[in-house]
């Protein structure tokens, strides 16, 4: 049943699959996402918390830093890459006097080379978790200039070699978190197929909640438009959003 599932799963975009990728081991998706997906040469993690597949956290931020490093390497590998191969980070934090910390993981594990990286200080994350880090990789680390969604890159989505980029999309309508979530994607979609693309072949998101306690309403909405294989995902509660209660950026293939 499985071997069939993941078939059904995988996507073929110019002969290339996207194949998501679900680690036996590691902490369970807490919402309608993949851990990680492949697309070519390319390998996609969705964010990672402190915990183990276990639910065990550490009890220091350093002890954290690690793990989460650790469930991003566990990935990286069912995609036949390591931590050597990642061409960008992603680093989500709740207390911003945590960061040298986390900085100091950072230069231990890349031996001193780390990645480029952009770090979004927030006040709350999905399940409480104090940190996240997500991450792209390539085989060979040639990005193509390809880019991680972020908050603060505006609306509009241009091509970037094998990618589509959208910067972030905020809801122009809806009284609540569900029919904000369906607007966002609707607008997403309609821009994505403007340039040859859709929401079926995305491989990174970034879900931005102005409330992280409408986690479950945004996860059931979301998942309405990702029905065979949903994309990595990245979910935060920043400190502000432009206006409404989601918004979301993304990078989708050609």
């Amino acid at each position: 049943m499985r071997i069939v599932l993941l078939v059904l799963l995988s996507i073929s975009v110019f002969g290339q699959e996207i194949k998501p990728l679900f680690p036996n081991s590691g902490p369970k998706p807490v919402g309608p996402y993949s851990p990680g997906l492949s697309f070519g040469d390319f390998v996609f993690v969705s964010g990672q918390g402190v915990g183990d597949g276990s639910g065990k956290r550490a009890a220091d931020t350093r002890g954290q830093a690690i793990q989460c490093l650790n469930n991003v390497r566990n990935i990286l590998k069912l995609g036949q890459l390591d931590i050597a191969n990642i061409t960008s980070l992603q680093i989500y934090l709740t207390d911003k006097a945590q960061e040298p910390i986390v900085d100091q993981v950072l230069k231990d594990t890349f031996s001193g080379k780390i990645p480029p990286r952009s770090t979004l200080f927030v006040p709350r994350l999905p399940v409480e978790t104090p940190l996240e880090i997500t991450a792209f990789a390539h085989k060979t680390k040639q990005t193509g200039e390809l880019e991680a969604p972020a908050l603060d890159r505006p609306a509009g989505c241009k091509a970037v070699k094998q990618f589509i980029q959208c910067g972030v999309e905020v809801a122009v309508g809806g009284a609540d978190v569900e029919q904000q979530t369906a607007s966002v994607l609707g607008a997403l979609d309609a821009r994505l197929k403007l340039l040859g693309s859709s929401l079926s072949k995305v491989v990174a998101t970034n879900v931005y909640l102005a409330d992280i306690t409408e986690f479950s309403k945004m996860n059931a909405a979301y998942a309405s438009f990702f029905l065979l294989r949903a994309p990595t995902r990245t979910t935060a509660q920043p400190f502000a959003l432009p206006r409404g209660r989601v918004a979301i950026s993304l990078v989708a293939t050609k």
